[in-house]
């Protein structure tokens, strides 16, 4: 027993590693020009005054522009033409143009070449973070995508060494030639970007993308190999993922997933603000506060403390991997956004009064930073949003948040060089305090459940009952026309029969489907919902049977009848689908709803009263008796219907 799991232990390891070595160079590649920064500004390529803080501030953001692209155009492709395809093309970009950057001649070609690498940069975190979500068992996903996430403070911290080691020099013979040391330190992730290249291929597409695209046969199939290879069975994990349709990007602004649309995106355009537009400038406030010397070659000793603050964003990583899962996402995120903004607060207070003192505060924003937002704003879009959705809301999210970054660090030069450090933090203070508030506004607490369930719950447990309301109200739509038209009723009795019995087999399918489902929906009340549904249908079908059987005259009390029972449903069915997104807004338009639906009851109370006044008219008895039952009947349909509403308002109390 214990090979088996250090074998199946070995396959996640494998899929864990090879997205954290991706990961690993976002953060080398995007950090390790904070480190040169101190050198190519020696190279005399920046214009004085303003012009040269707005080229800074393009450099320095110039490689999160293209994650912007990267991650908006290229990450929703993962989506469309699987995760390993993009799981491989990313790393080109890292390969090519993170070796053209060392060649650059002049500010504008290093700008463009590090956008471009930018790019691949931003398709690379999407994708990553999905394969690692699709493949984790749901009791370990949080801690694995926090143990991938982690090495993205390792390239950083990485990139800080590999500046201290090399900035020493000014310059380096190599192969006889002489090279500056700032084009090694650019040049110096394509190696390890190449073995990852190299090692991805023999990585298996996701086989919950496989399955939601239909191919269920080659999901199949990788099931199967991963099974035989490692004695790691995802078949009962996957059993619940269906084929979906192709998802759109204007899927995530529905209402099924506006909010949790936001909720990725926003936080994390605020918190991207803090992260890049801080940490790209720690080496540059070290320097300029005094930490080191004034020759360039002293300036090294400010990455020294670079270093420091990095091991600082690791000991972040490592206590959220102890407490995830204990905690939640959204609780670590609430408590990092805080923190973040007391740090910057009390930054902003001390400037300069002190290296330690700034050092100590610049660690504390860092800890907070990453125990909390920095990590779970990446882990968020690939547990709320369904297969076919979920590397395109992760794409769009850190498309978004490149916005932030970009902010940050464009504007940071210029803000320092008019306002200096101390407002520049007062400024990053508001900004983690609406992250923070955001995120207890919208946030939705995934912890535990499986990516199904924490996609489902109260986005998609509606899809099998909205299936059963359309063959509800398809059941309606047939009585009035049975009833205004009253021609070869049998056939249409018929017809509503073989509706209902379709949506007997919807029944079945819920109940088979709701049953892996947690809170806080819980499967009673889907449960609940279906029978209550299929209720409505029955009574439809009995009253149609009996139109049919009793050959009674048509009368308009059956037409006003039928057309309430119509009303009623297509009201229902409304209320239903504002469950998808459950805001508060959606909850009084629930209640709306279900006030309709009682006033439609209350109106076939009414009908059923007045045709006991019509039926007890007539002399002959066993009509009177047969349109008596017929009207009781309709008038129990729009009962059903009530019932189903009253289900709404319970679901609304419970689960606000």
């Amino acid at each position: 027993m214990e090979e088996v799991i250090k074998n199946q232990n070995r396959f996640l390891r494998k899929v864990v590693s090879l997205s954290a070595a991706g990961v690993f160079l976002d953060g080398y590649d995007l950090f390790i020009i904070s480190v040169a920064l101190i050198y190519v500004e020696s190279q005399n390529w920046l214009a004085p005054s303003t012009m040269g803080a707005i080229q800074l501030g393009l450099l320095q953001s110039s490689a999160l522009i293209g994650m912007f692209f990267g991650a908006l155009f290229l990450g929703r492709f993962a989506d469309r033409v699987g995760r390993r395809t993009l799981y491989i093309i990313d790393l080109i970009f890292f390969v090519f143009f993170g070796f053209l950057t060392s060649l650059a001649t002049n500010i504008d070609q290093l700008i463009i070449f590090r956008l471009l690498l930018g790019i691949g940069i931003g398709a690379d975190y999407p994708v990553s973070s999905t394969y690692v979500a699709e493949f984790s068992p749901k009791q370990q996903r949080g801690r694995l995508v926090t143990r991938t996430f982690m090495f993205w403070g390792i390239g950083s911290l990485v990139a800080a060494l590999v500046g201290f080691s090399v900035g020493r020099f000014d310059f380096i013979y190599l192969f006889g030639m002489k090279i500056d040391t700032w084009r090694i330190m650019l040049a110096s992730g394509v190696v390890p970007a190449v073995v990852v290249l190299i090692l991805r291929h023999t990585m298996p597409e996701s086989p919950r993308w496989l399955i939601a695209n239909g191919r269920s046969s080659d999901a199949n199939k990788v099931i199967q190999d991963i099974k035989d290879k490692y004695g790691l069975d995802y078949s009962k994990d996957l059993a619940s993922v269906e084929p979906e349709r192709k998802g759109r990007v204007s899927e995530l602004f529905n209402n099924a997933y506006r909010k949790r649309t936001m909720f990725a995106w926003i936080p994390w355009f605020f918190m991207d603000i803090g992260v890049y537009g801080v940490g790209i400038s720690i080496p540059s406030i070290l320097e300029k506060v005094g930490f080191g010397g004034t020759t360039i070659q002293d300036k090294v000793h400010a990455i020294l403390g670079t270093i420091v603050l990095d091991v600082i964003v690791l000991v972040g990583f490592i206590v959220a991997l102890m407490v995830i899962e204990r905690l939640g996402r959204l609780r670590l995120q609430e408590i990092g956004f805080v923190g973040m903004a007391v740090s910057a607060f009390i930054f902003a207070l001390t400037f300069g009064n002190g290296i330690y003192v700034m050092l100590i505060t610049l660690a504390a924003y860092q800890f907070f930073e990453n125990v909390g937002p920095n990590l779970t704003t990446w882990i968020v879009p690939t547990e709320i949003f369904p297969t076919r959705l979920r590397a395109t809301a992760q794409g769009t999210s850190s498309a978004f948040s490149r916005l932030g970054a970009v902010l940050g660090t464009l504007m940071f030069p210029i803000i320092e060089l008019y306002y200096g450090w101390n407002n520049l933090f007062i400024l990053v203070f508001i900004f983690m305090l609406l992250g923070g508030l955001f995120t207890w506004l919208l946030g939705t607490e995934a912890r535990g459940l499986s990516l199904e369930d924490s996609s489902v719950v109260f986005l998609e447990f509606s899809k099998y009952l909205q299936k059963l309301g359309e063959k509800v109200r398809e059941g309606a739509g047939e009585l009035v026309e049975m009833t205004s038209r009253y021609d070869n009723l049998h056939d249409r009795a018929e017809k509503i029969r073989k509706i209902e019995h379709e949506a007997d087999g919807i029944v079945h399918e819920i109940y088979d489907k709701v049953n892996h489902m947690q809170k806080p929906l819980e499967s009673v009340d889907v449960g609940m919902l279906a029978t209550k549904y299929d209720d409505i249908l029955d009574f439809i079908n009995a009253v149609a049977k009996r139109i049919s059987l009793f050959k009674v005259e048509k009368t308009k009390m059956m037409e006003d009848f039928s057309k309430i029972i119509l009303e009623a449903v297509i009201e229902v069915n409304r209320a239903l689908n504002l469950f998808g997104s459950f805001t508060n807004s959606d909850m009084a338009d629930i209640m709306k709803e279900t006030v309709r639906i009682n006033e439609l009851e209350n109106r076939a109370d009414d009908l059923l009263e007045e045709s006991y006044g019509e039926i007890f008219k007539i002399n002959d008895a066993v009509k009177l008796l047969k349109l008596k039952e017929i009207y009781e009947y309709m008038e129990t349909v729009t009962d059903k219907c009530e019932d189903v509403s009253d289900i709404f308002m319970d679901l609304v109390i419970k689960y606000s």
